[in-house]
């Protein structure tokens, strides 16, 4: 009760609602009406015939749509205007949502079956604003609703030629008026007088000119003159009272998933045209109130008998460049319509259906985003898959499943860009200030530092592991400025790099950690593993304290291996290639001035004695001038045992540990002291001669070498 208590306090409905300021809903900017007026009416003429279109359209063709159409764009028009979080917003039937709203239909064969699938609709858009998931729309990406789109203007192409084969000259003059009035004037609504042009070119030539009663015949090829031209038909000329629609329980149970449906693509698109607007009037929408517009909207429409519709990026943008400022504009748009019906509606039911198909063709051709397709072949592989796919899957299967298959082929996509981001070595990049005498101690007391870039999560843990791994020094840092978070996956990976060098009694350090990095990594106990003394605050500070602990103690086998030293299942046919590889190994890493003399030493050191601790472990050395005074150790496992080594057990030789220590006895004493006591353990031995890495050879050596 005491818990409940709490949750309770800290839940303050003021606040979380405070974004929505209901009390805003009835409050209108009167000074801007001018252009408000403006903008609605010229919306309104352009929204007229794709209402009409879009209703036909998603009632499977049936003429009584257009009364759907025009209802729902109405009632989307004014509710979500004064409710929404985009005050030049225009609502009404889209393209993308007619198509869902198509297969809802054909399904139940029921309009009140599809009308309850809108209501369902709104009000779970509505419980998606009040739930503020307006900002999940930032993560749709790019080529996923490029493709959608395109997919969605190749449907509603489609679904059109039914109608123009059915009139194929009606649609024709219908496109050629749209053409010539964009020729003409580009501001000017081109579906609205296309749409007047063709329907009154019709009434006036339809028999005088025999053709226009033809109708082609896609399967025979053929065409054959139809009786009369199909028209919408009657349109009511009154809005019925508002009422829950009534249908089957069967037909409820496809309406409740469809539902969902039509929410999520009504939420991805109106928030798609809001972004569109911000764009253009650097605004800034408010999504969750936006949601809650277009929901109420949706919901509103379908017990006035109208379909749902979404923002639409056209209408609105017409309603901007015409004046439209405030969500008035919206709101004289849905009284323009509803006028319309009021007092138009008996021209508009001699609208041809051939012209409606015509007007959405162009509509369609408008919505298909070229810009994308012509960019395929300078796009990133990986984002064109995503658009091409997401495009097909839309024109072959369905809609929802095209936008969740391009939403999980962009996120593996996107973990498999970051996953590669992983590990930099820092020597490369954050050493650049270093001096080099401290580069040279850090290479002296093997210090490594790497640079850890991008989020470290269970996508970039893989990459990040096996670059660590690869690496043997007696000091670890791990740089993490540029880790932005970190995942459990990420922290369990640090743990284990942190165990595995404990075990080796080597130093972890890390470096640079943002807080909220540090309180994951705290609150998932690798802080505590570490040891509080081992997050210094800078690099600089890390490589410090680094160099002073490998300088306070005594050097061991590993100090003097180097990894560049390190040559594994060498093909060496003898003991003078054996020698000969190694010296050139050495000079190339700057151990051995002169190669020719250093071997000179080798052999003459071999003349006195084969060097070998037997058990099949050669131990060459050379103590001259030939080489820098800091004691290496080159080593040399060949491919094949070298028969001819000359040790004094007889045994080939198959592990060789060359020592170059110039003029340095009491460091080659040392190593010889410490080779001989690695070595002569048979489960060393053991473990050498199945080692597949240099990291792991230099790893064998440091858990022995203290």
């Amino acid at each position: 009760m005491m818990q409940i208590t709490t949750i309770a306090k800290k839940f303050n409905p003021a606040e979380y609602f405070r974004e929505f300021d209901f009390a805003d809903y009835l409050r209108f900017d009167f000074t801007k009406l001018r252009g408000d007026l403006t903008g609605g009416l010229t919306s309104a003429i352009v929204a007229l015939p794709l209402a009409l279109g879009f209703g036909i359209l998603a009632t499977g063709g049936d003429p009584r749509g257009a009364v759907a159409g025009l209802y729902g764009a109405v009632f989307t028009g004014i509710v979500a205007s004064l409710f929404g979080g985009t005050p030049q917003q225009i609502t009404g039937p889209t393209g993308g949502m007619t198509v869902i709203l198509t297969e809802v239909y054909l399904q139940t064969r029921d309009v009140n079956a599809l009308l309850a699938a809108c209501l369902i609709a709104g009000l779970i858009q509505v419980a998606f604003g009040l739930l503020k998931l307006g900002r999940f729309i930032s993560f749709v990406p790019q080529p996923v609703i490029s493709g959608f789109t395109n997919g969605i203007a190749v449907l509603i192409f489609i679904q059109q030629l039914p109608a123009v084969c059915a009139a194929p000259v009606v649609a024709l003059a219908t496109i050629a008026f749209i053409l010539l009035t964009q020729i003409a004037n580009r501001s000017l609504p081109k579906l609205f007088i296309g749409l007047l042009a063709g329907t009154v070119a019709t009434y006036l030539l339809w028999d005088k000119l025999p053709p226009f009663l033809y109708r082609f015949d896609p399967q025979a090829l053929t065409f054959a003159k139809a009786d009369a031209i199909k028209v919408v038909g009657a349109i009511p000329h009154t809005f019925r009272l508002p009422a829950v629609p009534i249908t089957s329980w069967g037909a409820w149970r496809t309406a409740i998933p469809a539902g969902f449906t039509i929410a999520i693509l009504g939420c991805l698109e109106t928030l798609l045209a809001s972004v569109v607007v911000d764009t253009v009037t650097n605004g800034d929408h408010n999504s969750n109130r936006e949601l809650v517009g277009q929901g109420a909207g949706n919901a509103v429409a379908s017990l006035f008998g109208g379909i749902a519709g979404t923002g639409a990026i056209v209408r609105t943008m017409i309603n901007i460049r015409s004046g439209g400022v405030t969500k008035l504009s919206g709101v004289i748009c849905g009284l323009v319509l509803a006028l319309v019906v009021l007092f138009l509606s008996p021209l508009a039911a001699h609208i041809p259906l051939a012209a409606l198909a015509g007007v959405l063709l162009m509509a369609a051709i408008g919505m298909f985003e070229w810009e994308p397709v012509k960019l395929l072949p300078k796009t990133p592989f990986a984002d064109g898959l995503v658009f091409v796919t997401t495009m097909a899957v839309t024109v072959f299967a369905d809609l929802i499943s095209a936008v969740l298959i391009g939403m999980l082929m962009a996120t593996f996509l996107f973990i498999n860009r970051v996953s590669k981001l992983g590990v930099i070595p820092a020597m490369e990049r954050t050493l650049l200030s270093i001096p080099e005498q401290t580069k040279r101690a850090m290479q002296r007391h093997r210090v490594s530092v790497f640079g850890i870039e991008g989020p470290l999560f269970f996508g970039a843990v893989k990459s990040f592991s096996k670059e660590i791994t690869n690496a043997a020094p007696d000091a670890l840092i791990l740089d993490m400025k540029g880790v932005s978070i970190i995942d459990q996956s990420g922290a369990a990976a640090i743990e284990a790099i942190i165990h595995r060098m404990k075990q080796r009694k080597k130093t972890v350090l890390l470096c640079g950690m943002r807080p909220e990095v540090r309180k994951t990594l705290h609150a998932l106990g690798v802080v505590q593993s570490v040891g509080a003394d081992s997050f210094p605050d800078t690099l600089d500070k890390a490589i410090d304290y680094a160099l002073a602990r490998a300088q306070a103690r005594q050097p061991g086998l590993a100090d003097y291996l180097k990894q560049d030293l390190i040559l594994l299942d060498a093909d060496l046919p003898d003991k003078a290639a054996l020698f000969e590889t190694a010296a050139a190994r050495a000079e190339d890493g700057g151990y051995v001035f002169d190669k020719k003399a250093f071997l000179d030493n080798l052999w003459l050191r071999e003349q006195d004695s084969p060097t070998s601790l037997g058990h099949g472990v050669g131990i060459p050395h050379s103590r001259s001038g030939a080489a820098t005074d800091e004691v290496v150790v080159i080593f040399v496992r060949p491919k094949k045992p070298l028969a001819d080594y000359g040790t004094i057990d007889g045994r080939p030789v198959d592990l060789v540990l060359m020592i170059s220590a110039g003029d340095n006895v009491e460091g080659y004493l040392k190593v010889l002291k410490l080779i001989a006591q690695a070595v002569g353990r048979e489960e060393v031995r053991r473990q050498l001669l199945s080692a597949r890495t240099p990291a792991e050879v230099a790893g064998i050596f440091s858990s022995i070498g203290d």
